[in-house]
């Protein structure tokens, strides 16, 4: 072959191999625009539930009587700025007769604070002012990105700080569904205030980075290897954290606050087997219930009252 045909050839692969990269890179941001990205959160119709699963929570009377609550309790806007200086905003529902009582409900992944108002109203109901705050880049929070519970963890935090500036005596749960109990598990590892007196994950995942190995497959056809590692790269370049690293089971083994795990048999977003990995590995005070054959999210929906009294009596010894 002669020079200028290898150098010509040589140049075409070079030059291909750029574009080929370009395009990957764009495909890469687009990934993660779309998933972690305050429009792809917001405006996407894809959800990490089946449809039947989603019917299931719609059509619930738990789900009914929350909407019920959420548009008719008294309620406020919060907004206080967080550690880093951003505003983060909040529902706070309170009681009439102040108390010290606080939960800190947590929703999930391309959710709202209205969605988790079936939970606020079970603790309102109880004697508790619930504050339910925006995660970001989702509805009503002004961040750019969501981090899936990991950066979110300080942001809880500081509500709960924000709490104890307002309550004498604060006694604050934290309780996270799905997304919001991985964000909730993340907080316990780290060195909380005394007020903050137990937490309650409800189907929450091991790490963001073991729920994308779960979920790529089943949503995209295609091989968790390498496409998660793949991911976890441009995750890392454009958001800023590490998929491996945000892990609620590293954290859990180091928390010393109480934690109740609940899970449903037949959860088709978080394995089961996710909830047994979490319990074995914390490091404090802790409980577990299964609910049988309940699909993600549905344990509180398909049996209120057996889940609400597992709740309070945990809570009731802390």
């Amino acid at each position: 072959m002669k020079t200028k045909t290898k150098i010509k050839l040589g140049a075409a692969a070079i030059v291909g191999g750029a574009v080929a990269g370009l395009a990957l890179n764009k495909a890469l941001d687009s990934l993660v625009n779309e998933n972690l990205g305050k429009s792809g959160i917001q405006n996407s119709k894809t959800s990490v539930m089946s449809k039947k699963n989603q019917d299931d929570v719609a059509s619930s009377p738990e789900v009914i009587l929350g909407q019920l609550f959420s548009v008719t309790a008294p309620q406020i806007t919060v907004t206080v700025p967080n550690r880093e200086g951003r505003h983060m905003n909040a529902i706070l529902y309170r009681q009439e007769n102040e108390n010290s009582k606080y939960a800190i409900i947590v929703h999930g992944y391309r959710s709202q604070a209205k969605s988790v108002s079936y939970l606020a109203r079970r603790y309102f109901e109880n004697g508790y002012n619930v504050l339910v705050p925006y995660l970001r880049a989702h509805k009503g929070s002004d961040y750019d990105f969501c981090t899936m519970g990991w950066l979110e963890r300080f942001d809880i935090i500081d509500w709960a700080n924000y709490i104890d500036s307002i309550a004498t005596d604060a006694r604050v749960v934290l309780h996270g569904v799905s997304m919001g109990a991985a964000t909730v598990m993340m907080c316990a590892g780290e060195s909380l205030p005394p007020y903050i007196k137990c937490i309650i994950e409800d189907c929450g995942y091991t790490s963001v980075f073991d729920a994308y190995s779960y979920k790529i497959p089943k949503m995209m056809r295609i091989p968790a290897f390498p496409s998660v590692n793949v991911l976890r790269r441009a995750i890392m370049k454009r958001v800023g954290f590490d998929i491996k690293e945000a892990s609620a089971l590293k954290q859990v083994a180091k928390s010393r606050t109480p934690i109740l795990f609940l899970h449903g048999s037949a959860d088709s977003v978080v394995p089961v087997s996710m909830a047994y990995e979490l319990y074995d590995a914390a490091g404090c005070e802790k409980d577990m219930m299964i609910f049988k054959n309940a699909d993600h999210i549905m344990s509180p929906l398909l049996y209120p009252d057996k889940y609400w009294s597992k709740v309070f009596e945990f809570i009731g010894k802390y």
